[in-house]
């Protein structure tokens, strides 16, 4: 309770000993004679106990005999308790409990116990001395063997009486999961003209609750190629990118497959792949729009093969004037197009409204 000491009881000398009788008696229960309040020498009730303000981040101690038993008011918890939730079996967390001393005197920390041998106490040196208007740390940590929840108690032993501070302790654990997910089921480059080259983009999300580390990424066809990821670690709910290209030097279709292995699963990550080589046209689709009416760096030129997109970016830099000819396409496909202008600090802005053009043949 802070800011307010219990108050020094003034008793009979006779109640003095007969408490201490009591308190050899029951042995287990942990009532300070000289804390109890005042109590009538007739001895027609028990002694006033007082529970700890909440505000204190700790609480009252229940003993074996149901007795209450008040915590010192000098002493503040932070956090007032400690969860560990769904931690992976195997895996160590740790948590900091900040204790401060809000008295004026020095306060000496025993003993801080743990309910189980999954859990650990660190970051102590002894004699643990707290001074007077100071705080220090110590650390709860939690290395779970199998998947269960725990609850129990931390109970902290200090020079302000034999009534430990109390702090709730709860604790999940669950089976270790490394998954990888990606954003496409499948990759489908359609038409792609001889001599050309497309890229798409796929998205790769640890969904599990533990580190993996992508060791391979491969695919399969010679004219297909992957870029980016290999060798990455992804933390849980991380995300990477990586890139497939299509540049195929003949007509006709192609199938591949993209292979990610990580070297936490006994599966590996595996994304069909289609495309098709098709013949290029001689021609050209030339694109002209309006020029921005503020000054800029330059132009953006993005295609797609649907008119909600995805678009991929198609000039390798900022076009400096609002016109870009593409080239080397496949005959009779029809392509959406979308420019955004560049600023002097590489700020894209959004798409332009998309126009669409089809190739001609010869």
């Amino acid at each position: 309770m802070v800011g307010k000491r219990w108050r020094a009881c003034v008793v009979a000398s006779a109640w003095r000993r007969t408490a201490a009788l009591l308190l050899v008696v029951f042995s287990s229960t942990t009532i300070d004679a000289a804390r109890a309040d005042e109590t009538p020498l007739g001895g027609q009730g028990k002694p006033e106990v007082r529970r700890a303000s909440p505000n204190t981040g700790s609480r009252a101690s229940d003993d074996t005999k149901g007795q209450t038993v008040a915590v010192p008011s000098a002493i503040e918890l932070t956090p007032s308790a400690v969860r560990f939730a769904n931690v992976p079996v195997g895996d160590m967390y740790s948590q900091t409990v900040r204790i401060a001393n809000t008295g004026a005197g020095t306060v000496e920390i025993k003993k801080i116990t743990v309910p189980g041998a999954e859990f650990g106490v660190s970051g102590v040196t002894w004699p643990f001395l707290v001074a007077g208007g100071t705080s220090a740390n110590f650390t709860i940590s939690y290395r779970p063997k199998a998947e269960a929840q725990a609850t129990g108690e931390i109970r902290i032993v200090t020079s302000e009486g034999s009534a430990p501070v109390v702090m709730e302790l709860r604790a999940s654990a669950v089976e270790e999961q490394k998954e990888l997910t990606a954003s496409e089921a499948s990759i489908d480059f359609e038409d792609v003209a001889v001599g050309g080259r497309c890229t798409k983009e796929v998205t790769l999300t640890n969904s599990g609750n533990r580190d993996l580390k992508i060791s391979s990424v491969s695919v399969s066809e010679a004219e297909f190629s992957v870029s980016g990821a290999e060798g990455a670690t992804l933390s849980a709910g991380q995300t990477i990118s990586l890139e497939v290209s299509f540049a195929p030097k003949s007509a006709g279709p192609r199938s591949g497959k993209l292979t990610v292995v990580n070297n936490g699963s006994a599966s590996s990550l595996e994304i069909p792949v289609t495309a098709a080589g098709a013949a290029a046209s001689q021609s050209a689709i030339r694109l002209k729009w309006e020029e921005s009416p503020v000054s800029v760096a330059g132009y953006m030129v993005y295609r797609s093969m649907e008119p909600s997109g995805p678009y991929s970016r198609i000039s390798d830099m900022a076009v400096p004037s609002a016109e870009y000819v593409d080239g080397g396409l496949p005959v009779g496909r029809t392509y959406y197009y979308v420019v955004t202008s560049v600023d002097g600090e590489q700020g894209e802005s959004e798409y332009s409204e998309p126009i669409s053009a089809t190739v001609p043949e010869g």
